[in-house]
């Protein structure tokens, strides 16, 4: 039997292998505090100025960005609630929640790491309605406000549903904490006097039909979703750079500025793909560690995060607004030059050249 002396050298034998974890607990804390706070600015800021500075013929269109922007806000808060950490346990999905959910209820954290997830699924199917709409306003009239409203609604309740079967097939917390404990045993995840009150969640197992449907539809179906992306893009720019079509060099340069807007933003999503390939290594034992623990979903943070820059960059009216909002402070002066829109709208085919006529003014 250990003697006290050894025990307590043990003890502090254990403390000091687990530095690096405790060190990289703080790492991810601080970075889901800074990523998401400065998510919840950026789109906060994007809403104000879709409400306040969109012109009319963008009112269809801004109904997808007023989209990205509400979901990415709220995936920001939900994040930022949750700060998960994964512990890789077999063929069960358990995650330790360090955000302030933790001082409600496990099923809080589980509620919005499930908000998190299918809020960035839902982010790709209203990414490709983009794609589609610049593609359709070429070859047909723009659609209205109420008929877009009615697509993005369409395409959530999908990703809503999803929610609903993710949400309700939550894991025991003591039966998660008991895998946790069977599988990390060199950890002491038990000892509550090395690791606090732990709030666990999860799944127990990923073989249930509500686990596996929410796993592939925010996996499986981005190929699908990207091979439509690729296609609207091209067909997109082979109609903008045909003879035929009845535009102006400056009209023109306009849509394709907005295509390469969403090509941009397309990439965005590359940090869910290096996260699903960080947390597929780390399932398969191929990588282990405190890193790809709390680095999988600050990876996937920075998607809702740095979307709204996109806005702001290539769509002159909400750049516009945002500067002016910075100029209030005295940060920035804004400049008394004449600044127009990137984005134009043709109305219909047989108007489309005096349209764009008067929307070429409109190029930033």
């Amino acid at each position: 039997m250990a003697t006290p002396t050894e025990i307590a050298y043990n003890r502090a034998a254990l403390i000091e292998s687990l530095e690096f974890t405790f060190l990289m607990d703080e790492v991810g804390k601080h970075l889901s505090e800074a990523i998401c706070g400065f998510g919840i600015i950026l789109n906060l800021l994007l809403i104000y100025v879709i409400c306040l500075r969109t012109p009319v013929h963008m009112k269809s269109y801004a109904v997808l960005l007023f989209n990205f922007a509400i979901f990415d806000l709220l995936t920001c808060i939900a994040s930022l609630l949750a700060c998960q950490k994964t512990i890789f346990s077999g063929f069960s999905l358990t995650y330790i929640f360090h955000g302030p959910c933790k001082y409600v209820a496990p099923w809080l954290c589980y509620f919005c790491h499930c908000f998190v997830c299918h809020a960035m699924a839902h982010s790709q199917w209203i990414l490709l309605i983009s794609f589609i709409y610049r593609y359709r306003i070429l070859v047909d009239t723009a659609p209205s406000v109420k008929t877009m409203s009615m697509i993005v609604t369409g395409f959530y309740s999908m990703s809503f549903i999803v929610f609903l079967f993710y949400y309700l097939d939550m894991g025991d917390t003591e039966a998660l904490k008991q895998i946790m404990y069977d599988l990390h045993p060199d950890n002491h995840y038990e000892d509550v006097t090395i690791w606090g009150n732990l709030t666990v969640s999860g799944n127990t197992t990923i073989f249930t039909i509500p686990s596996l449907t929410a796993i592939i539809y925010m996996t499986v179906t981005c190929v699908p979703i990207y091979f439509l992306i690729h296609w609207c893009r091209n067909r997109t720019l082979s109609i903008l750079a045909s003879s035929a079509c009845s535009m102006s060099e400056t009209t023109k340069a306009s849509h394709a500025k907005l295509i390469l807007a969403l090509s941009i933003q397309a990439t965005i999503p590359c940090f869910w793909l290096l996260a699903s390939a960080i947390f597929t290594l780390a399932e398969f034992g191929v990588i282990s560690g405190p890193i790809p623990e709390n680095m999988t979903f600050r990876l996937m943070d920075c998607i809702p995060s740095s979307s709204p820059l996109v806005a702001f960059i290539f769509i002159a009216p909400y750049r516009e607004g945002l500067m002016r909002l910075i100029s209030k402070t005295g940060i920035y002066r804004k400049s008394t030059q004449n600044q127009v829109s990137s984005v134009v709208e043709p109305t219909t085919q047989a108007t489309v050249q005096s349209t764009n006529q008067q929307r070429a003014r409109d190029l930033a």
